[in-house]
């Protein structure tokens, strides 16, 4: 039952083809509070995609026009952002407010409407008047319209377009995680290739039930919960962001229910799922069916997965099933992938050569005196797609580069300097991010803009986020290091310190914890931190998709503006003054680095 898709060139034209030939099928179920909700076949979703476009263009959209979605995970986003393909317009999915913070949602739709200048908002009667009150703060333009209106019956007469390949279908706005967002403009075409790879890459068959809470202004959320089902032809069950981020076991309790076969996430969900699932719990599940657990959006870690096949093992999940990829908004999600039948490759490599660039493989269980980093790949390049690292050869550390057909087509406003081509012909994308090539497989390390260069070495914020995870007190994931400026010429001093910043997950930090926190990073990492500062449980800046914004705390901590009620420093040098790097010893007499109370309970820190 494997499907190569439908020839079509659009998405809608991939929903017609299929209402025609399974009407009855299944296209999206909607889950919510632990239950199926609703359901809706390909016929329904096609009928209701037809009348919402004639609808958006009898309210005056032109072809090419933007129009933004402020959308739950449900059919409503389906319908909607269908309709506005078939109707010649550009979909623009938003966050909801229900998915972020007040402060960030409202920053992200401004800066949005500010870029794309949306000629319509669709969103939902009970988001209606909030949204529309904050855009005529702001004295924006766009038309704000409910969903339940364009669903309404008696819409006008069917007006729906042929698009061409290299016309656009969408923007996907990046998540800003070291940046302001960009509109990353994404072709039919690309679309087109993007499903197709996916298709071939994991076996997708019409059969498959796709499961996501991811949300679908996320584009793993919308590429693997709205476009891939709707390009092979299977069903895709939606569920709140909310509901899972409450309860994490609402995610594989809808696996278990519906009989889901592929789901995507990032590494933190997975773990979360193992820390917030009680064993009991995780038995009962039936997670036989689930054949595909993509792990990607973030640092993959080789614990991560160990973990949760451990955990879910008795409810019939298979090791096998957790298959690590690489990807991002500007190649419309997946540039290179693991499977089932081709895994992701572990690694063990030394640890300092790989600080300073270099790749020096250590043979699984043989003993070494040397700190040891195990690395897990993200899998080898989809079909069609070259990956190639700048500058360095096999086995060297560098910017990765992609090309291929699934490539998007510029940033919106600034599509005449793109650096590639729709057609991926012979021009290459630089990611922004670090890694290398081993083989076939490509090894992430992080971004570019977040890797910490400090006498002479090179400190990956994933390494970082490791050691800090051994720490409870410490919130997940939400851990930047970085350093200061250098000191202006003739001002003397040392150079650059390091720094640490740290969100806590307690209400105050416990006597010590600065002190043990730069004595295992020393230990570990070689990396000597200056100070230590707590932060308060959510108060460091991420993104609408939860990444931590670490450029920007960074930014933040340097002009003074990020707070931090629970600083802790000291005035011990990172280094001795005669400038040699000290070694772990030196940190381990210095009384300034034993557990002392001199950081306990920090004053001013609320509690969580």
């Amino acid at each position: 039952m494997t499907s190569q898709g439908p020839l079509v060139p659009t998405a809608y034209g991939w929903l017609r083809q299929h209402a025609r030939r399974h009407p009855r099928r299944t296209a999206v179920t909607t889950w919510r509070d632990g239950a199926v909700r609703a359901s809706t076949t390909f016929a329904e979703l096609a009928a209701l995609a037809e009348h919402c476009a004639s609808v958006l263009r009898a309210d005056g959209a032109a072809p090419g026009d933007r129009v933004l979605l402020v959308l739950p995970n449900d059919a409503s986003f389906t319908a909607v952002f269908l309709a506005v393909v078939g109707a010649g317009l550009i979909a623009v999915p938003a966050p909801t407010p229900e998915a972020s913070r007040p402060g960030a949602f409202r920053d992200r739709l401004l800066g949005m409407v500010q870029d794309c200048d949306p000629a319509l908002l669709i969103t939902t009667d009970g988001w209606h008047q909030e949204i529309r009150s904050l855009l005529d703060g702001r004295g924006a333009r766009c038309a704000v319209r409910s969903w339940e209106r364009a669903a309404a019956p008696g819409a006008p007469s069917r007006t729906v377009t042929h698009a061409q390949a290299h016309d656009i279908a969408f923007l996907q706005y990046t998540s800003g995680s070291t940046a302001d967002p960009k509109g990353v403009a994404i072709s039919h075409g690309a679309l087109l290739a993007s499903c197709g790879q996916a298709a071939r890459t994991y076996r997708e068959r019409y059969d498959d039930v796709a499961v996501t809470w991811v949300p679908l202004s996320h584009d793993m959320g919308l590429v693997t919960g709205v476009l891939r089902p709707m390009f092979t032809g299977y069903g895709s069950v939606l569920m709140p962001a909310r509901e899972f981020a409450c309860s994490p076991a609402s995610w594989p309790a809808a696996v278990s229910a519906c009989r889901g076969t592929l789901s995507s996430a990032p590494d933190f969900s997975y773990d979360l799922c193992v820390r917030r699932v009680p064993r009991a719990e995780a038995d009962a599940f039936d997670l036989a069916s689930w054949r595909v657990a993509r792990n990607a959006g973030e640092f993959v870690r080789p614990g991560t997965l160990d973990r949760f096949a451990a955990h879910f093992g008795a409810a019939g999940f298979r090791r096998a099933a957790l298959c690590p990829s690489y990807g991002m908004a500007e190649a419309t999600l997946t540039v290179t992938a693991s499977t089932p039948e081709r895994p992701a490759l572990r690694l063990e490599v030394l640890r300092r050569p790989l600080a300073e660039g270099a790749v020096v493989p250590v043979e699984r269980g043989s003993a070494v005196d040397e700190p040891i980093a195990s690395l897990l790949s993200s899998g080898i390049p989809v079909a069609g797609t070259r990956v190639a690292v700048a500058g360095a050869a096999e086995g060297a550390v560098g910017e990765i580069l992609l090309r291929g057909p699934q490539l998007f087509s510029g940033y919106w406003q600034q599509r005449d300097a793109a650096p590639v081509r729709p057609s991926g012909g012979g021009e290459w994308h630089a990611t922004g991010d670090r890694g290398f090539l081993y083989g076939d497989h490509l090894f992430v390390l992080g971004r570019a803009d977040d890797v910490l260069v400090h006498r002479g070495k090179q400190f990956h914020p994933a390494d970082v986020l490791a050691v800090c995870a051994a720490f409870p007190e410490i919130n997940p994931g939400r851990c930047v290091v970085f350093a200061t400026d250098p000191p202006r010429s003739g001002e003397g001093g040392r150079g650059s310190d390091v720094h640490l910043v740290a969100e806590l997950r307690v209400s105050a930090p416990p006597a010590g914890l600065a002190g043990l926190l730069k004595r295992r990073l020393a230990g570990e990492l070689d990396l000597y931190v200056a100070q230590v500062h707590f932060a308060s449980r959510g108060s460091l800046p991420v993104t609408t998709s939860g990444k931590l914004r670490a450029s920007e705390v960074a930014r933040r901590f340097r002009a003074g503006t990020l707070p931090l009620p629970g600083r802790y420093a000291d005035d011990t040098p990172a280094a001795p003054s005669h400038e040699k790097t000290p070694s772990k010893e030196y940190f381990d007499r210095n009384e300034m680095y034993q557990t002392t109370t001199s950081d306990a309970h920090a004053p001013g820190l609320p509690p969580s």
